[in-house]
């Protein structure tokens, strides 16, 4: 498996090709991705087989185009893929660094709501390390954003041994039907499959009924995904943690910074972000220049 941030690292791609197949979260359309092995600094691209010439898309913020409750990239030679965030939080989590993404359809499929069926297929094809180096961004000055009208914000700071780390504190206020949760979690391979991958999508049982209204998830049902009713019960499921809402917010975190294109050497802090402010806080990381070998400062 991938080495840890604090030693000498590489580049990383799959050994052999893995697929996945489900149908979409928000369309319901049957899909089949198809993680294949890519070249040094590839990075991570989507490829449309579905559409003619095969158009891609880089997995890079500055492809996101705007929606509500997910990630979509799109680019103008008309690639567009959406809920790509649990891809991106597999590739990230186990520190895949070059992949090509074919994919058939416009979503990624939802699978069972989280991103372990994705980790297991990776694992299952194989990771190879390549010979370049990893270009790691290491946060030497805190970052921040917020939206102070939803009282949201999201913090990259300094991290004291190297290891990325990421603490969101979720609270959807006194009526919410569950209290506010907090976690931690240190993004090693390891930590990241046994505390977060399995960790799925969530909604409340109005906001289901609000997008259903609008067209979303209606081939959906409370056993393919987390639904609270307003006692806070969960609907014909159970839960795989008891605070597993909040594991999931850092797993759409961890996708959504994956956008800014390097991997990071820090601390990220979050409260009640969602995937807008997300994105914001990717484009500021894409942007930071160091002036010399990340890699170096790094180890």
């Amino acid at each position: 498996m991938a080495t840890d941030l604090t030693s000498p690292s590489f580049q990383q791609t799959l050994a052999r090709p893995a697929v996945v197949s489900g149908r979409g979260l928000f369309h319901g359309i049957e899909a089949k991705v198809r993680l294949l092995p890519a070249e040094e600094n590839t990075g991570i691209v989507f490829r449309r087989t579905d559409l003619k010439w095969r158009p891609e898309v880089r997995a890079h913020v500055d492809h996101v185009s705007a929606a509500a409750r997910r990630t979509i990239l799109e680019s103008s030679n008309g690639a567009v893929v959406e809920t790509v965030e649990h891809l991106m939080a597999a590739l990230a989590g186990l520190r895949i660094d070059n992949c090509v993404v074919e994919i058939n359809a416009i979503e990624v499929p939802a699978v069972d709501g989280s991103c372990l069926p994705f980790c297991d297929a990776i694992l299952e094809a194989g990771i190879n390390q390549q010979t370049a180096q990893r270009s790691i961004l290491v946060i030497e000055e805190p970052q921040c954003v917020n939206d102070r009208a939803n009282a949201q914000w999201i913090e990259a700071i300094p991290s004291m041994n190297g290891i990325p780390t990421v603490d969101y504190q979720l609270d959807y206020g006194p009526t919410a039907p569950f209290s506010p949760q907090s976690f931690a979690v240190q993004l090693t391979p390891e930590q990241f499959l046994n505390e977060i991958a399995a960790a799925r999508t969530f909604v409340l049982v109005e906001e289901v009924e609000a997008l259903q209204a609008r067209g979303f998830g209606r081939h959906l049902t409370g056993k393919d995904l987390v639904v609270f009713n307003t006692d806070g019960t969960v609907v014909d499921n159970k839960l795989r943690w008891a605070d597993e809402p909040v594991r999931h917010k850092i797993l759409d975190c961890i996708g959504d910074l994956a956008l800014c294109g390097r991997s990071f050497s820090g601390h990220v802090v979050a409260s009640r972000s969602g995937h807008k402010l997300n994105h914001v806080m990717a484009k500021t990381l894409s942007t930071i220049e160091q002036g010399t070998p990340m890699l170096s400062r790094a180890a």
